[in-house]
């Protein structure tokens, strides 16, 4: 009552109509609320000698609170309408006192999304994820905030979308409800705004995809969308993408060919992030990689890309040997890449046959072939490497 009476005294007489409805349903409430107490004490005084009632009259409870909530809930989305022609500061104030409220308050919140002043929009968006963190905290249902949240996401004003995208960052979906609202949203949008907010939207997206991932769930179209930020124009952006690429465990041909692809980026950072991934994926999906990295060698005309799909499959190579496995899926591509036409490539395919001290006989006939290269550094890396292989044996 004590927040009725403060928010009643910045408001007129116009709106004694809602007020009023809002305490006959607390009212309407509480009534019931002391029914269903009474109904507990009763129980507890016979619980030894029937403890089904008191379980009973839990589920009781439990249906009635759910009830109450989803009324209330249905009666402040109702009063909206009657603030239409009221001044924006009132219709700020409702929204404090919805905050007040809580989570029958988010329905109501969800509504003033749309109202037509960007003050208003931004104040409820704000509001709605601050109730909808605190229920995710919670343990409760809070797909309407974050489904309201995703609505917001169409804003057109910057601020309000800003704001949705950082409020969605603390309201992350689990409910396939939500998720089949904000994720589309959040997809539509991660073109849009700022390279920071785009950033911040891969962010979203990324910590979606690990709880899908932790579960059990598809994170397909998670990682499509993350693939699309690979051609952002933001080295940051690019770089994040293949982050959350990484943190999804996107372990798929279509994720290892986006960032085979990416290894030919201008950015030198984010090529470096590419390979980190890469490697970290492709040690344990050697069968399905090595073909993609194999023919990158034979068809990218970038040395400086070919040079990196080394580094790649000699890591991988080192993985399969530690492992107690062949190495002879990884041998095969490092031979092609040791006549390559770059001498780089070349240096560095001797390079990592030595470091994984490649037990594949076809590797020591390479290497020694390549001692006659045309190259000084593909000689020694050559010879260093046959050092490295006859020792380990």
């Amino acid at each position: 009552m004590l927040i009725q009476k403060q928010f009643l005294q910045h408001t007129n007489t116009k709106q004694w109509f809602w007020v009023l409805t809002i305490v006959t349903s607390l009212l309407l409430g509480l009534g019931i609320g002391q029914i269903v107490r009474f109904q507990e004490a009763t129980a507890e005084s016979q619980e030894e000698v029937l403890p089904e009632l008191t379980a009973e009259l839990d589920a009781l409870k439990a249906e009635h609170e759910k009830i109450q909530a989803k009324w209330q809930s249905e009666l402040l989305a109702q009063i909206i309408p009657t603030l239409t022609d009221e001044p924006n500061a009132v219709k700020r104030q409702f929204v404090d006192f919805l905050e007040e409220i809580g989570n029958p308050g988010m329905a109501a919140l969800a509504v003033m999304i749309h109202d037509p002043a960007k003050s208003v929009r931004k104040k409820a968006a704000d509001t709605l994820g601050g109730i909808g963190e605190r229920e995710r905290k919670a343990g409760r249902n809070y797909d309407a905030a974050a489904i309201g949240l995703a609505m917001a996401l169409k804003d057109d004003s910057d601020d309000v979308f800003r704001e949705a995208v950082a409020e969605l960052g603390d309201v992350r979906p689990t409910s396939a409800e939500s998720l089949a609202v904000v994720v589309p949203a959040l997809i539509a949008v991660q073109t849009k705004g700022s390279s920071s907010t785009r950033d911040d939207v891969l962010d979203i997206l990324g910590e979606i995809g690990e709880d899908l991932a932790k579960n059990g769930q598809s994170t397909d179209i998670i990682r499509d969308a993350l693939i699309v930020g690979l051609n952002d124009n933001s080295t940051k952006v690019r770089t994040n993408a293949i982050t959350e690429l990484s943190d999804i465990r996107a372990a798929s041909a279509e994720t290892f060919t986006a960032l085979i692809g990416v290894l030919s980026d201008d950015a030198k950072s984010v090529r470096a992030r590419a390979e980190d991934v890469l490697i970290k994926l492709g040690r344990s999906h050697a069968v399905s990689i090595t073909p993609l990295l194999a023919s990158a060698l034979t068809n990218n005309p970038s040395a400086t890309t070919r040079g990196h799909v080394v580094d790649v499959l000699g890591e991988i190579g080192e993985a399969l040997l530690k492992r107690g496995e062949s190495d002879e899926i990884v041998v095969k591509p490092l031979l092609v890449a040791l006549q390559d036409s770059a001498a780089d490539v070349r240096r560095n395919a001797a390079d990592e046959l030595g470091e994984m001290r490649a037990k594949s006989p076809d590797a020591i006939t390479a290497l020694t072939q390549a001692l006659e290269d045309t190259s000084k550094k593909v000689r020694s890396a050559a010879q260093k490497a046959i050092r490295r292989i006859e020792a380990a044996k």
